[in-house]
């Protein structure tokens, strides 16, 4: 058995049981790199000192690992892996590095207007929870930066099943462009919001459209129904992929079927009002949906929004 220790030669703690219970999967070891995700996982022994990972092997031989080491251990072979050798293919298949991951799939995407450095999050939650079967939905297309990639996943299993919702005129010009100049992505996208009700929009704020003269800088939208999305496409969705500026809130009291066959809900919560966030709470919850991953959105010193990214999933 091999024994881990997390800290510095003075002061470390011994880790191994956590290892041994929260990071190994096939009878393989991985412990990652970054001081603090080390300690998130693995307590703190020596506050801001960064940490070190010591491993004994069975044959009591210790080697240290800093904190820009991954280390792999086959417990198979009794052999140890780190980024910093050849990686066998069959640890990267257990162990998949998704920052990698999601790094060779830019490499073969273009995009204008931006780039991917933005909606980084929704990016990753995309790649670790897709498989490539999904029927998606995407609200809130932009440019596109999570749309090519939900693309790329699912063409890998020959699936064009996502339809794309971009109600901003200009921006879905941006967003058509992005796909036109990546032409082996095969998927829909539709310049409408989700309303049984017409609506307004100027930017990034939409709202009820009653008729009257519109404000400065707002414009009418192409408005869709949710049934006539899935008609038109011939598209039964069950993963929905939410970016959309608060809006789902209403999506969702003006047609709450939409969560019907729904078994994924990757989103943002952009919320207007904290009483929004509690209804879509409460709204999966009765729908036998759980919170599988939730992610603060850091703005800057002590100003964090909580769970401002989660990924919701059906219980089977």
């Amino acid at each position: 058995m091999y024994i881990i220790k997390y800290g510095d030669k003075g002061n470390n703690i011994d880790v191994t049981s956590i290892v041994y219970n929260k990071f190994i999967k096939q009878n393989i070891i991985y412990i990652p790199d970054g001081d603090a995700i080390r300690a998130h996982y693995f307590t703190d022994p020596v506050p801001y000192v960064v940490k070190t990972v010591f491993i004994t092997d069975p044959e009591k031989n210790t080697i240290k690992y800093d904190h820009t080491t991954k280390v792999y251990i086959d417990l198979n072979t009794d052999k140890v892996f780190t980024n910093k050798d050849l990686v066998p293919e069959y640890i990267k298949d257990i162990h998949i590095d998704y920052k990698e991951k999601l790094h060779g799939i830019h490499e073969k995407i273009k995009i204008h207007f931006g780039d991917f450095s933005q909606e980084y999050s929704e990016q990753m939650m995309a790649i670790k929870n897709l498989t490539g079967n999904e029927k998606v939905l995407e609200i809130g297309g932009n440019i596109g930066r999570n749309s090519l990639i939900i693309a790329h996943i699912l063409n890998q299993k020959n699936n064009n099943h996502l339809v794309t919702l971009e109600s901003g005129k200009t921006i879905y010009q941006q967003l058509l462009h992005n796909k036109t100049i990546n032409p082996h992505l095969d998927f829909f996208i539709e310049n409408s919001a989700l309303s049984s009700k017409p609506l307004k929009q100027n930017k990034w704020d939409t709202s009820f459209y009653d008729g009257g003269i519109l404000e400065n800088d707002y414009e009418l939208v192409n408005t869709i129904t949710f049934q006539e999305l899935q008609e038109k496409y011939q598209i039964e969705f069950d993963t929905l992929v939410l970016d959309c500026e608060g809006a789902f809130y209403y999506i969702l009291l003006d047609m709450p079927e939409i969560l019907d066959n729904i078994k994924l809900i990757i989103i943002e919560n952009d919320f207007k009002e904290e009483e929004q966030k509690k209804y879509f709470d409460n709204a999966l919850l009765k729908h036998d949906f759980y919170n599988s991953y939730s992610e603060d959105l850091i703005i800057g010193p002590g100003n964090i929004r909580k769970d401002f990214f989660q990924v919701w999933k059906k219980s089977v």
